[in-house]
């Protein structure tokens, strides 16, 4: 199926995982200026609309997930672990906490939604109701955590030992916990203990390393494009369909933890990762804003939000409008590249926004 890539994963610089960065961030964007999809609105246009883009977008924080996966499950190649802790923690853990915080002050002060106390704060922490995206972080720090054993399963002469993890991923959490959820039932015991593969998503890390590391052949390349496309399809027919009986948007269909949210972000790596191949190289220029733009990700998954509310507000944005569709997505990003690139020039706040 797949052959190692020969080569040197400390020195080459790989620009297809900054155009999927680039590409992921804008793609969440989307995804929040199309939450109209979560309003059951079968007879209006606008809805089918937003969740089309629900749909088509929903790979956005699997590819994530995938690049940290590719980047850091090799980190003993490059240095040891407590330096990798460190990194992770003034990369994610510092600006999760500040920007929970700033999120927590705008809730109070500004929507006027919690109670003001220490904690009210820790709390929020804990149980992630200060700002709902945050929940990717909630995700990426456990397995930043267990990182320093994930990292000795995922060698090249432990290949089989990976997709055995990524096979296990794919039939628990894409088949089976996803099949529970649809059907609204409980996973059952047996499923529950099965903490490894089936409690942190870390099939998705596991396959962002795989992909990265195993040339994969052109039939099975074509063999993911077919199911990124077939899952598009699928979870969009399924999601009217059962809304249709329940009377309100099942947004459980488009999960990413869901067989379609697991294939239909290969599909997108698996066509960047071969168009812009090891062997391509951009001007000077163009590698110099690949770089500057994907490093601006996190700081625009942050801030976001802000705009996007602040945008609704002073221009009565209606969610179904096709401006709010389809041209607030764009101007968000725009202004939120922007603003990280000036912050990024002032030191201590440059830390906050990695």
């Amino acid at each position: 199926m797949a052959k190692p890539i020969l080569v040197d994963n400390q020195k080459k610089h790989y620009y297809y995982m900054d155009i999927l960065n680039i590409m992921a961030t804008m793609a969440v964007l989307w995804l929040h200026t199309s939450e109209y999809a979560f309003e059951y609105k079968p007879h209006d246009p606008s809805w089918y609309i937003s969740l089309i883009i629900q749909v088509v977008f929903i790979w956005a924080v699997p590819i994530f997930f995938m690049i940290s996966g590719a980047n850091l499950l090799n980190y003993r190649d490059r240095y040891d672990t407590k330096t990798f802790f460190k990194k992770r923690m003034l990369r994610v853990l510092l600006p999760f906490i500040f920007w929970s915080f700033i999120w927590y002050a705008w809730n109070h002060f500004v929507m006027h939604q919690d109670n003001w106390s220490i904690k009210g704060f820790i709390n929020g922490i804990e149980y992630d109701t200060i700002q709902p995206i945050f929940w990717f972080f909630y995700f990426v720090i456990p397995i930043y955590i267990a990182m320093p054993f994930l990292s000795v399963l995922a060698t090249k002469a432990n290949k089989k030992v990976v997709t055995y993890i990524i096979t296990l991923y794919v039939i628990g959490v894409g088949i089976i916990n996803y099949g529970y959820m649809l059907l609204q039932r409980t996973p059952d015991q047996m499923v529950n203990n099965v903490p490894l593969v089936l409690s942190t998503g870390v099939g998705i890390f596991f396959i962002g390393w795989y992909l990265h590391t195993f040339e994969i052949t052109k039939k099975v390349r074509y063999w993911l494009y077919a199911g990124t496309g077939l899952s598009i399809i699928f979870m969009i027919l399924t999601t009217i369909v059962l809304s249709a009986i329940r009377g309100e948007t099942v947004r459980d269909v488009y999960s990413v933890f869901s067989i379609g949210g697991f294939f239909i972000p290969l599909g997108i790596w698996a066509w960047t990762q071969h168009r812009f191949d090891i062997t391509w190289q951009p001007s000077a220029k163009v590698a110099t804003w690949l770089r500057k733009l994907s490093g601006v990700s996190l700081g625009v998954y942050v801030i976001h939000e802000f705009l996007i509310m602040i945008i609704e507000h002073v221009f009565s944005l209606s969610a179904s409008s096709w401006v709010h569709l389809f041209i607030l997505p764009l101007i968000v990003w725009l202004l939120s590249v922007i603003m990280i690139l000036i912050l990024q020039r002032i030191p201590v706040v440059k830390r906050l926004l990695p």
